[in-house]
């Protein structure tokens, strides 16, 4: 058996988009994902700590063999509103002692502290060697809180405040050597060796005293940062978790969710004159484009909160469109995570293997999709109706697919089209967004610092380093095509494509495009 494969297919059997959980304390109901489930949580006041139940499908780590060597986890992080707060939440930082967190159940997972309390990943122990499946029964996790919250709580609390216990499906990336380039025949805004063909090779000398000038990793300094990049840049040696998938809908209206009225009408303020207190007010742009964000309950101008939801329960497993660079950033630094960098996208599509000139994210060259062909369309159970190698969606202006779409029962790496760690649709569906480009951007401040989980006046993120927003020359640049990507443009869906180099308006804060969405990561 060929671990290095059997993992990228088993991880990928019958996925589906892990919808982004919350659970208010209190309610009886538990709240389902795809994959991911988490139980209602309960605080115990003497001990300051939470307790609830998890587990989710396709689970995995690998030791010790070639190929990924790597496993898959949940991040989880909460967020509390006192009940006099009027609809404030604020994130709850957690003990950066993994001893004060547990685990207890049939599959021997742990909980990892941050050092910066913003979370913990629960995951597989490393004793789980070569494990593979779905976590078919529950484990009990008991976090514990630090007392510290961001921003403060306002308000009296009390025990019977709401808290909010929230999973993603990351991917550990580990540490080590790659290539960045795939090394085509001819060189233009791709990464290179300098003016050679050849791939760069990033190892732990590179990270240490940081990739440098241009002319290390581009062929003209328009290609790249016209300032060298230090070791605090992230090369994408270092290990890092990225998301399984991209940001979907639900994801998207559980942060929401939580914000306050004055950040709720900034953020609608993008189209112009849409308010939460307007009942059906769209995020998205309309009931289109299978994107359908919008009021479902009005707010109280100035005070109390909208609560959005969505058109239809199959939406919640749509990827998001409509994301612009402030969108998607404004995500991440609430849930504690951070944007990639391009290099850190070549390393989570390529793995530890030789670079294939025009490659796409599966390790081939080649590709096929059924231009929005589907079996069970707009229900929570979508795929494509073709299993062939290189399955991706695009090449139709209808929207999004479900996340996980490509994979069958029996579909392996290719037919799936997983990236070397198992990470999914880092071609099609919904655009990334990277850090880096080119022309004439610094974007050399950028470092592994992650989200706080407090957010601007505005509802944006706050962290130093980030580029503010996007657009052309702004240190942000566009990967991996989208749904309406057309079959003219298949390049984009290259691991190595850079032909978005100078940036692209389409994710400037004035604008939102339906093809565009993204994912983030974490330095741990």
């Amino acid at each position: 058996m060929n671990l290095a494969y059997t993992i990228q297919q088993l991880v990928i059997n019958n996925m589906k988009k892990t919808i982004y959980l919350i659970i208010l304390l209190f309610i009886t109901s538990t709240s389902f994902a795809n994959n991911l489930v988490i139980g209602n949580p309960s605080y115990s006041s003497a001990n300051n700590t939470l307790t609830f139940t998890i587990k989710w499908d396709n689970s995995w780590r690998v030791n010790g063999v070639s190929g990924p060597n790597n496993y898959d986890a949940v991040w989880v992080f909460v967020k509390r509103q006192p009940c006099a707060a009027n609809g404030i939440w604020s994130h709850a930082l957690l003990s950066t002692t993994s001893n004060d967190h547990s685990v207890t159940g049939s599959f021997n997972l742990v909980a990892d502290a941050v050092s910066d309390g913003m979370g913990v990943f629960i995951h597989r122990n490393v004793s789980a060697n070569n494990q593979i499946g779905s976590l078919t029964s529950t484990s009990s996790v008991t976090i514990k809180l630090s007392g510290t919250y961001n921003p403060a709580l306002i308000g009296s609390s009390t025990n019977a405040d709401n808290f909010r216990v929230i999973g993603i499906e990351m991917v550990y990336v580990p540490q080590g050597n790659f290539y960045l380039g795939d090394g085509r025949s001819s060189n233009s805004s791709n990464f290179s060796a300098g003016n050679t063909i050849g791939a760069v090779q990033i190892t732990s000398t590179t990270q240490a005293n940081g990739i440098g000038a241009y002319n290390n990793y581009v062929s003209n300094p328009v290609y790249g940062c016209f300032v060298p990049l230090p070791s605090t840049y992230p090369t994408g040696y270092d290990g890092f978790y990225c998301m399984k998938y991209e940001i979907n809908q639900q994801q998207m209206v559980d942060y929401l969710n939580t914000l306050n009225y004055t950040q709720q009408a900034a953020r609608l303020a993008v189209w112009g004159a849409r308010y939460p207190n307007v009942t059906n007010t769209y995020f998205t742009n309309a009931s289109n484009y299978r994107q359908m964000i919008k009021v479902a309950t009005a707010g109280t101008n100035n005070t109390v909160p909208a609560v959005f939801g969505l058109d239809n329960v199959w939406n919640a497993y749509i990827a998001a469109g409509y994301l612009n660079w402030q969108d998607l950033t404004s995500y991440l630094d609430w849930s504690g995570l951070r944007p990639m960098t391009e290099f850190e996208f070549e390393k989570a599509c390529r793995g530890t293997l030789n670079p294939v000139a025009y490659e796409f994210p599966w390790g081939t060259t080649a590709m096929n999709t059924s231009s929005g062909g589907m079996n069970n369309a707009n229900t929570i159970n979508e795929t494509m109706n073709m299993v062939m190698e290189g399955i991706v969606h695009f090449n139709w202006d209808g929207g999004p697919m479900r996340s996980g779409f490509a994979a069958t029962s029996n579909s392996n790496r290719l037919q799936a089209a997983a990236t070397f760690y198992g990470i999914m649709e880092m071609a099609g569906n919904v655009v990334e967004q990277c850090v880096g480009g080119g022309t004439g951007y610094n974007f050399s401040t950028f470092t592994t610092v992650n989200g706080d989980g407090a957010l601007t006046t505005r509802g944006l993120a706050n962290v130093n380093g980030w580029p503010t927003d996007g657009g052309t020359s702004s240190g942000t640049i566009l990967k991996g095509g989208g749904f309406y990507t057309n079959g003219g443009q298949t390049a984009q869906m290259m691991v190595s494509d850079r032909q978005f180099y100078g940036g692209d308006n389409r994710n400037l804060s004035n604008t939102r495009d339906r093809n565009i969405g993204g994912r983030g990561v974490r330095s741990y």
